[in-house]
């Protein structure tokens, strides 16, 4: 996008809104976490976020950036270490006022040679890690009666691929779970929000074959690939007070992928 006037001024009024809040962003040391942790600090919040594995990106961008940004290794899949992230980011910046629930994976097959493990596990990545920080994070948001929540799903969550059961049975929840907690929270000033991505031009898919990329861009009717960062921006903004009258929806950001 040409950097007009009127789009340095858009981007002012949305750090003039995010200046001072504080996020919490799960799966946020690589890819796309990586990229909405650092557009956030680039709108002038403070942030804190989990990682699994990737301890020295973690520890990378905490040295790059200082006291503005915090880390946790945190594994998604247990709800008492979320409530521990939750209660430590909170003591630390005082409160959290945007959750961003990044954290899924898959361990898939077709539904005829899928196992009952591999389709658990897959369901739980991409819904239940989602559950846990929204489940823990609930009350403090209804007590100070704001915040928002956002969470990353999938196009595939909205229209299936084959090959992924449990992933796309995942990230479908995703789309019933937001819906149900921005109806519960919406009395408190609570906006929740699902943004789902297609195809992310991200490090980890640099090994994937440039057939499947080429498929891919046939179907998009935008003839490139997304990068993490356009994704973010969806996402800064959702967190944003320009944001503050959507709630429950599913903003798809594809390049047309899935039309």
């Amino acid at each position: 996008m040409p950097c007009t006037s009127k789009n340095v001024l858009n981007s002012y009024k949305i750090r003039d809104m995010l200046k001072g809040k504080i996020a919490l962003v799960t799966g946020g040391s690589r890819g796309l976490g990586k990229a909405i942790v650092e557009t956030y600090i680039r709108h002038s919040c403070k942030v804190a976020f989990t990682w699994t594995n990737s301890r020295t990106e973690a520890e990378t961008i905490c040295d790059l950036y200082g006291d503005i940004v915090t880390s946790f290794q945190a594994d998604a899949l247990e709800y008492d270490r979320a409530v521990q992230v939750v209660n430590e980011t909170i003591n630390k910046f005082g409160i959290i006022d945007i959750l961003v629930c990044n954290v899924g994976g898959a361990s898939d097959r077709p539904i005829y040679e899928i196992d009952y493990d591999s389709f658990d596990k897959s369901v739980r990545m991409t819904l239940y890690s989602c559950f846990n920080y929204i489940r823990a994070i609930a009350n403090h948001m209804k007590s100070n009666k704001k915040g928002t929540i956002i969470s990353v799903g999938s196009i595939n969550g909205l229209r299936g691929r084959e090959g992924n059961v449990g992933y796309c049975a995942g990230k479908a929840g995703l789309v019933g779970l937001i819906k149900t907690v921005a109806k519960e929270m919406g009395e408190f000033g609570v906006n929740v929000n699902l943004v789902a991505p297609g195809y992310i031009d991200v490090d980890s898919q640099k090994a994937t074959n440039e057939l499947i990329k080429q498929l891919v861009l046939d179907e998009c009717a935008i003839r490139r690939l997304a990068k993490p960062s356009e994704i973010a921006d969806v996402i800064c903004f959702l967190g944003s007070d320009m944001a503050k009258n959507i709630t429950g929806q599913t903003i798809v950001v594809d390049c047309g992928q899935s039309i």
